[in-house]
C-alpha cells in the first residue's frame, strides 16, 4: 500500500525528472534481482493496493508501484516507459531478467523502451 500511495505522489506532485531521480536511488537500496515469481508478487501486491484507490492509476501508477515494492523487499527490477507508432502510444512496465512481466507475451506491437531503470 506505501508504495502504490508513493508512486501516486511522486508521479502527480513532482516533476518527472524528481520521480525518476527517486525510482533510480530506491533500485540502488536493492540487493538482487528479482526473478519472474517476485516480480509477479509484486505485480499482485500492486494491484491489490489500487483496489482501495478512489482515483485513476494507469500504467505509469501501477509499474512505479510495483517497481517501488520490489525495491522496497530488496529486489531489483527494471522500470520500462516506452512507446510506439502507428497509433502512438505510451506504456510503462517492469521487467524481471530482461523480460516484461505481467505484460502480453507477443505483443503485435511491440514497445521501444525510452526510460529504463
Amino acid at each position: 500500500m506505501a508504495a502504490f500511495l508513493t508512486a501516486i505522489v511522486l508521479l502527480r506532485c513532482l516533476p518527472l525528472r524528481a520521480t525518476l531521480a527517486a525510482a533510480r536511488a530506491a533500485k540502488r537500496l536493492a540487493r538482487r534481482p528479482a526473478t519472474t515469481a517476485e516480480a509477479e508478487r509484486a505485480l499482485t501486491a500492486r494491484t491489490w493496493a489500487a483496489t482501495f484507490f478512489p482515483g485513476r492509476a494507469a500504467c505509469l501508477e501501477m509499474s512505479l508501484a510495483a517497481f517501488l515494492t520490489a525495491a522496497a523487499f530488496g529486489r531489483a527490477v527494471d522500470w520500462c516507459i516506452g512507446c510506439r507508432f502507428r497509433p502512438c502510444e505510451s506504456h510503462a512496465w517492469i521487467e524481471a531478467a530482461g523480460r516484461p512481466v505481467g505484460e502480453p507475451a507477443l505483443p503485435d506491437r511491440p514497445f521501444r523502451v525510452t526510460v529504463r531503470i
